[in-house]
């Protein structure tokens, strides 16, 4: 009898701790290796993301959709958040902005058989073809360039058709950030033709990347007062730090299928 009442004693308390894991849906995109369904730990910013909230007993669903179409569904309330994006001044008016969740070099990719020495202003860059990704921040002044058509810019869905069309001479330059841009690189093409593109450092903006929590969702600040305090756990122990060195020597990559 008393064995009987400790198992439907662990069982209800099974139960119970299972009703506590609440579950936050996550609007994503493509971004390796940042974000990705495909790598490890879906990519360090969503590894982190997920670590954040299960410190504070949730578990996260990320939903990959194409960038443009993911924060607006989120901006709509149909996410509990977006991963991951800059806190501009346009998205602060829909989003509450979580803590940082790191910062991004954007540059310039380029055939080393081109031209382009750098630059200093946006005026340098006229008169080159530059692929850019539909959705991406970048600058308020980049964009507007391009809008006033004094930059000639080739929007594309995603950054790897971007270097595609690079390599086959169809773009001057490219802009995505450093890490990223190399390691699309070193998985997506032939060692001798990844060598034939470099970049320089110079960089068009740096871009602290945040979680984003839309306005319109009921829970939406009490989901970012707890994944804040997920996060700042993360970053007190040093486990933050530790993903950083995991994504430096190359942790996160495309999981074998």
């Amino acid at each position: 009898m008393k064995f009987l009442l400790f198992i439907l004693v662990c069982s209800l308390s099974s139960i119970i701790l299972a009703q506590d894991v609440k579950t936050v849906s996550i609007a994503s995109g493509e971004y390796p290796p940042w974000t990705s369904k495909d790598y490890k730990d879906q990519g360090f910013v969503n590894h982190v993301i997920s670590e954040a909230f299960r410190r504070q007993s949730y578990q996260v669903s990320f939903i990959y959709l194409a960038w443009a179409r993911s924060i607006k569904e989120a901006e709509k309330g149909r996410f509990h958040a977006a991963s991951y994006w800059a806190c501009s001044p346009e998205r602060k008016q829909s989003f509450f902005c979580s803590e940082p969740l790191h910062t991004e070099a954007y540059v310039f990719f380029h055939l080393k058989t081109t031209q382009f020495s750098g630059w200093n202003t946006l005026d340098d860059l006229k008169g080159y073809k530059i692929g850019v990704t539909r959705g991406y921040t970048y600058t308020k002044a980049f964009w507007d360039s391009h809008k006033n058509k004094e930059l000639d810019l080739i929007v594309n869905t995603t950054d790897e058709i971007s270097m595609k069309m690079l390599l086959k001479g169809r773009l001057n330059l490219m802009i995505v950030s450093s890490i990223t841009g190399l390691m699309i690189l070193n998985e997506k093409f032939d060692p001798v033709i990844a060598q034939s593109v470099t970049y320089n450092s110079k960089p068009l903006v740096n871009n602290p990347a945040h979680l984003l929590f839309p306005k319109s969702h009921t829970d939406t600040k009490l989901l970012l007062t707890i994944f804040n305090k997920g996060l700042q756990s993360m970053k007190d122990d040093g486990t933050f730090e530790k993903h950083l060195d995991m994504l430096i020597t190359g942790y996160y990559k495309k999981v074998a299928k």
